[in-house]
């Protein structure tokens, strides 16, 4: 065995034994910057599968958000368990990511986020998942102006389906605007946004998003957003790799420009 290649990739490769798989790809400066990150979730719903991901890479600081409790609808997409329904989300959540690395530091808090809250959990953070559902839209909104006001990013990531999409918000960028038709789910101009920004992107076929924003307006009045595991785990891909980069001063697309992977 080359005992030279060996001391030369101990040279580069994190310390804890965990993050030894992460070598070529993630340099040990990069390592310690996202253990030093704090990202708060505002949801762990999508977010309990963004949570795994970003802990799996090495992020060790976590405040976790959520006024539910697991329900059985959630377990087709959400990193949850039978045993979890009836418990509170961000419990389930802290004991998951505790199972996988027991040193990581997780704050939870079992309620909603409200103009009233938000501003003492923002401060405390460097980065924040946005995952407020949009059926109180003019929180999800106040949420980003209050980041904004204090200068840390925001990632709001989107289950499509067979697809998965993010914004990013920094202080610098435009704020994403919550306008729809009165009575009308949020979610649909959402859709409507990303066909219009996708749709002409060479190689990428989307008939079946058209046909789901089809369907979906037909019933939206009466159900909430239908969504796949396929979804969750390609925003979980995203997102890990905004807050990597995020993380490590590397550029990243901000609103109004997004990032979108369909797996069809």
């Amino acid at each position: 065995m080359n005992q030279s290649l060996i001391k030369e990739l101990d040279n580069i490769r994190s310390l804890p034994e965990q993050y030894h798989k992460n070598v070529l790809y993630v340099s040990p400066k990069q390592q310690n910057n996202i253990r030093e990150k704090t990202i708060l979730f505002a949801g762990v719903g999508l977010g309990s599968v963004i949570a795994e991901a970003v802990l799996r890479i090495g992020f060790e600081k976590f405040i976790l958000i959520d006024g539910d409790q697991v329900e059985k609808s959630n377990l087709n997409r959400q990193n949850y368990i039978s045993d979890n329904v009836g418990v509170s989300k961000v419990n389930a959540v802290k004991q998951r990511l505790l199972s996988i690395n027991p040193k990581a530091q997780i704050e939870t808090h079992q309620l909603f986020l409200t103009p009233e809250n938000m501003d003492g959990f923002i401060k405390r953070c460097d980065i924040a998942i946005n995952a407020i559902d949009f059926d109180i839209a003019s929180n999800s909104l106040l949420f980003d102006k209050i980041c904004q006001k204090n200068k840390v990013p925001i990632v709001h990531p989107f289950n499509f389906g067979w697809a998965g999409a993010a914004y990013v918000i920094t202080p610098e960028s435009d704020l994403m605007p919550i306008k729809s038709k009165k009575n009308t789910r949020y979610e649909l101009t959402l859709i409507k946004d990303f066909i219009k920004k996708y749709k002409k992107k060479k190689g990428l076929k989307l008939d079946w998003f058209e046909k789901f924003l089809e369907d979906y307006s037909k019933y939206s009045s009466i159900i909430s957003p239908p969504q796949l595991v396929v979804g969750s785990h390609l925003a979980s891909a995203i997102v890990t790799n905004i807050l990597f980069s995020l993380s490590n001063g590397i550029k990243v697309k901000t609103f109004p420009k997004s990032y979108f992977l369909s797996s069809r």
